[in-house]
C-alpha cells in the first residue's frame, strides 16, 4: 500500500505496523496498542490519515490507573507511529522525548568489575575441575567465556550450532536470537583458543558426535538457561560474589550488561563518535533499535562519573539527563 492510497488513519497505521514487522521486528504488543490509539482516533479525527495536537494530548494524559513506566512505553509507541507519518509526508504533530524520558528499569543491572569477572572465571573453572557430570566439565569454561567476553545472550549460546563456528576468522553465527536476526559476531583469540582445546576434548565425549550443537548436554541436546543460571549461582559463591537473593541479582543476563558498558566505556574514553558507533553496538548486541544502547551509554555515565564531561562534550544529544546534574 502506497502513502497516495493510504486514506484512513487506521491504513496508515497498518503500514507502520507492515515496515516495522518487514525489518525483523515481532511488534505484537505494539500493534495491539496502536489498535487503542486508532479507536481513540476515530471519536478525534473521525479516521482521517492526521495525527492532530488533539489526539496527542488526550493519548499522553496519565490515567489515573497506569504507573508512569506503562505511560512512558504507550508514548514511545505514538512517537514511532508520528515519526513514521513526518518521513512519508502524512500530517502529524511531534512528539517531544521528553514527554515520557528514560526511567531506570525497576531492576538495577550489576556491573561487574575486572577484578570480578576474573574472580568468576576462575570460579567457574575450579567448580568445573571437581564436576561430576563430563560433559559440564569443559562446556562451561567456554560458554562463560563467551558470555564474558561476547556479551550474547545464555540461549543465544547454548543454542550455537557447530556449523556456525569458523575457527579461521573468528566469529560464530548466531541463528536463534531474541528478534529472529541472524548476526555474525567476532570472537577474541584467546576464546578461540580455548574453543580449539574445547573440540579436542569434546570429540571424545558421550553424545557430541551425534549432536548439531556446540555444547551439547551428555544426551546431545542443548543445554538448559537454568542449568546455566545453577552453575553461575555457585560459581558467584565460589568467588566470593555476594548475591542479593531472588529478584536482587546480580543474574546471568548481568554479564552481558558488563560487557555493554565495557565497550562504552572503551569507546567515550578513546574520543569514538558515539552518534556512529551506537548503531554498531545495537547491531553487534541484537538489539531491535537504539533505545536500548542508548540505555547502556546511561548507565555507563551512571558508573564512570569521571565519564559523564567527556560524554556531555560529544554525546549529550544521547543523554540529555546528564545536563540536569
Amino acid at each position: 500500500m502506497s502513502m497516495t492510497e493510504a486514506t484512513t488513519f487506521e491504513q496508515v497505521v497498518l503500514e507502520h505496523i507492515q515496515e516495522k514487522r518487514a525489518i525483523g521486528c515481532g511488534f505484537d504488543k505494539e500493534a495491539q496498542v496502536l489498535k487503542r490509539i486508532v479507536a481513540l482516533q476515530d471519536g478525534v479525527d473521525h479516521g482521517s490519515p492526521c495525527l492532530s495536537r488533539e489526539l496527542a494530548d488526550q493519548w499522553i494524559r496519565k490515567t489515573p490507573w497506569e504507573n508512569e513506566t506503562n505511560r512512558c512505553h504507550r508514548i514511545s509507541i505514538l512517537r514511532g507511529l508520528s515519526s513514521f507519518m513526518a518521513r512519508l509526508g502524512y500530517e502529524t504533530v511531534s512528539v517531544p522525548r521528553r514527554i515520557s524520558p528514560w526511567n531506570a528499569p525497576a531492576y538495577s543491572p550489576t556491573i561487574f568489575s575486572e577484578r570480578e569477572l576474573g574472580a568468576l572465571l576462575a570460579a567457574v573453572d575450579r567448580l568445573c575441575e571437581r564436576c561430576a557430570a563430563p560433559n559440564s566439565a569443559f562446556v562451561f569454561p567456554v560458554v562463560f567465556r563467551i558470555l564474558v567476553g561476547c556479551g550474547t545472550r545464555i540461549f543465544e549460546t547454548l543454542r550455537i550450532e557447530k556449523r556456525d563456528l569458523d575457527l579461521e576468522k573468528g566469529a560464530i553465527l548466531l541463528r536463534f536470537t531474541k528478534n529472529d536476526k541472524e548476526r555474525i559476531i567476532p570472537v577474541a583469540p584467546s576464546i578461540i583458543a580455548r574453543m580449539i582445546d574445547y573440540l579436542d576434548q569434546a570429540q571424545r565425549s558421550h553424545g557430541f558426535d551425534g549432536s548439531p550443537f556446540l555444547f551439547p548436554n551428555k544426551e546431545g541436546t542443548a543445554y538448559n538457561a537454568g542449568t546455566a543460571y545453577t552453575f553461575f549461582r555457585k560459581a558467584l559463591h565460589t568467588a566470593g560474589i555476594s548475591h542479593g537473593g531472588r529478584g536482587k541479582g546480580p543474574r546471568l543476563h548481568d554479564l552481558r550488561h558488563t560487557y555493554a558498558v565495557r565497550v562504552l566505556n572503551k569507546w567515550v574514553r578513546d574520543g569514538r563518535n558515539l552518534n556512529a558507533a551506537l548503531p554498531y553496538l545495537a547491531a553487534y548486541m541484537g538489539h531491535s533499535d537504539l533505545r536500548a544502547s542508548e540505555r547502556y551509554l546511561r548507565l555507563t555515565v551512571s558508573m564512570f562519573p569521571d565519564l559523564i564531561r567527556k560524554a556531555e562534550d560529544s554525546f549529550g544529544w544521547v543523554i540529555p539527563e546528564a545536563h540536569h546534574g
